[in-house]
């Protein structure tokens, strides 16, 4: 999950993904396996470097994709509860999800609904 802050000059996906700093952020947030023998992770690296411009490091930085849907296989005639109680949050989770919240709000992820919307 995209929560770490970065510097904002290092966010450039969309301007210059393969900007020497960013490409490094990209790499520091990659863990690679123990089990990987020296050449196999310089071999990973060199494609994590090449490929840089595919990972993005907050919320600003993800996009859509253009032609991407999803479509849910609903048997016709199901019937759904209109009323969904919410799980009690604890105060960490309440503080976790409002951020992340904010965040997908504010890089246009997600947009608020009138609560008449929900169906």
């Amino acid at each position: 999950m995209l929560t770490k802050a970065f510097e904002p000059n290092i966010l450039t996906r969309q301007t210059q993904p393969f900007l020497p700093a960013r490409v490094d952020a990209v790499l520091a947030e990659i863990a690679l396996g123990e089990d990987l023998t020296a050449g196999e992770k310089e071999r990973v690296v060199d494609v994590l470097r090449e490929f840089a411009d595919c990972f993005a490091l907050s919320m600003s930085e993800v996009t859509p994709v253009e032609g991407a849907s999803h479509k849910l296989n609903i048997p016709e005639g199901s019937t759904f509860r209109t009323k969904v109680n919410q799980r009690p949050l604890s105060l960490p989770q309440r503080e976790y999800f409002n951020d992340v919240i904010d965040k997908m709000l504010g890089a246009g992820i997600i947009a608020p609904i009138s609560h008449r919307d929900v169906k």
